[in-house]
């Protein structure tokens, strides 16, 4: 029941907080999406110290001085921004997480038991696992930028681990340049081979790029190639179709040509003339009616029958016809 009284309480000033702010209403409005959940403080911190610190609440997390007592004139105010600094971190956990954090008096004392329970800037396990995450890891189906902004996501961690403090700052600037360095080349060599030649281009650069540099060059030189196996293969294809369907078309025109000449040859075989023209047997082209037409003398079938024939001296038979030539056969 406290519970509830107290998330009730916490949720209602933060809503005013808010709407005073021109924000979002309502105690589930969350500050950042990076909910702590135990493996991500270093995250969780980063972002939720942006968010309290851009409204001018930052001193709630770092000052160590005793809360003010009841009776102090600025205890009201102070108590106010308090608890609401509480309700954003608490929000900004899990829920089994934050239930830990609801008893504390200040944000202050959140804030240090998050980091003294969560911040794992002394495991060496975890610094070996995030050092070894971006040596195994290559471009292999991503495209450019989510494997650059994998790799980015370790490097930010390697750095929040690897915290040094410099005597001289001309040795961090050397030191930076050198990290750099290693990790434009570790980028480089995790590329797709078909990103050799940009690869070759960003190496043969003197002086060698920043990291940032070189991810653009190469996302440049991706967004290119994707343009031209976009747009080339397509036509490729549109081509090798046309070619296909031109090419069975002559084949099919082939097989007919065959198939007529096969026709023909037949035909030519069994001693009976063909027509190209009429597709029938029994004349040629030259003599065809349909494109000639019917001989003056021409006679019906009945006429025909009529006719005379002469026996030669041999006893064979001969049509005193001489327009013999132009008549079809007995099949037309």
């Amino acid at each position: 029941m406290a519970s509830e009284t107290s998330s009730s309480v916490t949720g209602t000033m933060f809503g005013q907080e808010l709407m005073s702010n021109g924000g979002a209403e309502g105690s589930s409005f969350l500050i950042t999406q990076h909910k702590l959940t135990g493996h991500n403080y270093h995250q969780w911190a980063k972002v939720v110290l942006m968010f309290i610190t851009g409204r001018g609440k930052d001193e709630y997390l770092f000052s160590t001085t005793k809360p003010l007592k009841k009776d102090d004139k600025r205890f009201k105010v102070w108590n106010t921004e308090n608890n609401l600094v509480m309700s954003w971190l608490i929000n900004a956990m899990d829920t089994e997480i934050g239930q830990n954090f609801l008893f504390y008096d200040t944000a202050h004392e959140i804030w240090m038991a998050a980091k003294e329970t969560y911040s794992n800037s002394d495991n060496t396990a975890d610094l070996l696992d995030i050092k070894g995450a971006p040596h195994d890891l290559r471009q292999g189906e991503m495209i450019v930028t989510h494997y650059y902004n994998t790799l980015s996501r370790f490097w930010q961690q390697l750095d929040v681990f690897e915290t040094m403090d410099w005597e001289c700052p001309g040795d961090a600037s050397r030191y930076k340049k050198i990290i750099e360095k290693e990790r434009v080349f570790k980028f480089l060599l995790g590329l797709d081979k078909s990103l050799d030649e940009v690869r070759g281009r960003i190496l043969g650069t003197k002086p060698l790029p920043t990291i940032r540099e070189a991810f653009s060059e190469v996302r440049r030189e991706e967004s290119r190639k994707k343009l031209m196996m976009g747009t080339t293969p397509f036509s490729n294809v549109q081509e090798g179709s046309t070619l296909i369907s031109q090419g069975s078309t002559n084949i099919q025109e082939g097989t007919a040509l065959v198939s007529q000449g096969s026709t023909y040859d037949a035909r030519q075989k069994k001693g009976r003339p063909w027509c190209d023209h009429c597709r029938r047997p029994g004349h040629t082209k030259e003599t065809c009616w349909k494109i000639h037409g019917k001989p003056a003398d021409w006679k019906s079938n009945k006429e025909k029958e009529a006719r005379a024939f002469v026996a030669d001296p041999e006893g064979k038979e001969r049509s005193t016809n001489d327009s013999a030539l132009f008549r079809y056969n007995d099949s037309e």
